[in-house]
């Protein structure tokens, strides 16, 4: 509302002074005032930051004609580049620890098949010189030539005379011979033929009762019953808990084209016997 006020004065002023400019006066038209003279300033037309020449500015300048100053046009002068730091230099790469010296391991000896040895074990730093190897042991063992010496398929190929036994739990057993009796091995099917240049180990065990004792020996299965390929002396000492018995030997008349196992018993004795085997060295 006072701005209205204000403009409606300014206009009625306006009004006025043109009446009086054109209402004739008395003597003569009197003189009007001179033009104030403006304040001097430190800034030359023309230069930067000053007032423009008219629409123009003095050598590399122009006029901004909405704020009538004489301007640059060059572009600003960037802040200089700023040097970046040094790359810092890596720590130097460590030098590796010196090869462990774990002397290769010694391997236990061969057993059914040979266990490997354990190797040494590998130095600190880098891997250790020592590798494993396999152990240098005794020869292997072979497979068991008597078939069904566990008992596993009941009596086959076994057979008791001058009496009578029972397989029973993997144990071929007899009780109260009257006589000298025998547990016979053969097989009927395919005859067990033995080398007269290869060593043999005969293994099993056995129990009894009454200071039993048990005769072994290894033969022609059918008359004449020769070769002798093996026999004990002395005989095998048994007692009440199974013991396992070993008898290594080379056929003493050479080679046997059908070969049987023989375990006498005496009598009056009670005997089991389990684990049969015979085996080439």
């Amino acid at each position: 509302m006072n701005y209205w006020k204000i403009s409606f004065g300014c206009l009625a002023a306006l009004v006025l002074a043109a009446a009086s400019c054109g209402h004739p006066g008395g003597g003569g038209g009197g003189s009007g005032g001179s033009n104030g003279s403006g304040g001097s300033g430190n800034c030359t037309s023309g230069t930067l930051g000053c007032a423009c020449n008219g629409s123009s500015c003095n050598d590399g300048l122009v006029c901004a004609t909405d704020l009538n100053q004489c301007v640059s046009t060059a572009p600003g002068s960037g802040g200089a580049t700023g040097s970046g730091g040094a790359v810092s230099s890596g720590g130097a790469t460590g030098s590796g620890g010196a090869a462990g010296g774990g002397a290769t391991g010694s391997g236990g000896a061969v057993s059914s098949g040979g266990a490997t040895g354990s190797g040494g074990a590998a130095g600190g730093g880098a891997t250790g010189s020592g590798g494993s190897s396999t152990g240098s042991g005794g020869s292997s063992a072979g497979p068991n030539l008597l078939a069904n010496g566990d008992f596993s398929q009941g009596e086959t190929n076994w057979h008791f005379e001058n009496g009578s036994a029972n397989v029973n739990n993997g144990q071929y057993c007899e009780t109260n011979t009257g006589s000298n009796a025998l547990f016979g091995w053969q097989n009927m099917t395919t005859p067990l033929m033995l080398s007269g240049s290869q060593m043999y180990t005969l293994s099993y065990k056995a129990s009894g009762s009454g200071g039993a004792v048990l005769h072994i020996k290894v033969a022609h299965a059918v008359s004449p019953y020769t070769p002798d390929d093996y026999e004990t002396n002395p005989d095998d000492q048994l007692t009440a808990s199974p013991q396992t018995f070993t008898h290594s030997f080379k056929p003493g008349q050479g080679d046997d084209s059908n070969t049987g196992v023989a375990f006498f018993v005496m009598s009056g004795q009670n005997i089991c016997i389990s684990s049969v085997s015979l085996v080439a060295n």
